[in-house]
């Protein structure tokens, strides 16, 4: 006996008399759908929260110079168990909101464990966003639109200053896209090209003018924004997306 057309079958036979003595109505259709819907929605959920602690463990390597080793086990346990426990303080606040964290993440002064700050921003923006704090939703109704748009828009934000912001020496906020011949060629004369040739990693035949960047962050960064608009448009919302001089005027706030 095939069990698999076993279960098919009895599956299909459920869902018939469920609807049949439901009367087979379409309030009856529309609740098994946004149940449905709900279902889906974990599951994009948990393909975030995958994608982020992939984006943490990378960064760490990339940039191991500015984030909290002791720390880093827990912070990875709490996303993974979508607990909301850890706090850290900053000149002697706790810090609670994701804005809080996201404006020691990108502010251009020298900061320590910047990478905690943008890794704990995030989670807890998804953290409000997917209300984890609360029980299963048994349907997609349920879910916060404010929430869910506004985590939408900040990681078209993020993408952007990621990728981009500097501090006040010049330096990158955070490493990612980056070959190390470009982030030491920011510290040289740049009216002489010919200096290229002299920089430690084309000098050592480790990287060449034409090695491709790392495109790894911002793969795992689309990701999630992905799974975000996946999930607005199962609560009916159609995601779109900020025009480039919002997103360079957008600033994080205390």
């Amino acid at each position: 006996m095939n069990i698999k057309l076993v279960k098919k079958t009895f599956i299909i036979t459920s869902l018939v008399l469920f609807l049949d003595g439901c009367g087979f109505n379409q309030q009856s259709i529309q609740s098994f759908a946004q149940t449905n819907s709900s279902i889906e929605i974990v599951k994009y959920k948990n393909e975030i929260t995958s994608s982020l602690l992939k984006y943490k463990k990378k960064l760490d390597l990339r940039n191991p110079n500015s984030y909290n080793k002791k720390l880093a086990k827990n912070i990875s346990f709490q996303i993974q168990k979508n607990q909301d426990y850890i706090n850290i303080s900053q000149n002697g606040k706790k810090l609670e909101t994701y804005n809080e964290y996201f404006y020691y993440a990108f502010k251009d002064d020298e900061i320590s464990n910047r990478n905690d700050f943008l890794i704990l921003g995030l989670y807890k923006l998804i953290y409000k966003a997917f209300s984890l704090d609360t029980n299963h939703k048994f349907t997609a109704l349920e879910y916060n639109k404010y929430e869910l748009q506004k985590l939408y828009e900040y990681l078209q934000v993020l993408r952007w200053k990621i990728r981009t912001q500097k501090d006040v020496n010049g330096n990158y906020l955070f490493n990612t896209w980056q070959n190390n011949w470009q982030l030491e060629l920011l510290h040289k004369d740049r009216n002489d090209l010919n200096i290229i040739k002299d920089l430690e990693y084309i000098k050592a035949n480790k990287e060449t003018i034409f090695s491709h960047s790392n495109f790894s962050f911002e793969v795992l960064l689309s990701r999630i924004l992905l799974n975000v608009e996946y999930t607005l448009r199962k609560i009916n919302i159609e995601p779109y997306e900020m025009s480039t001089s919002a997103i360079k005027s957008f600033i994080f706030i205390l």
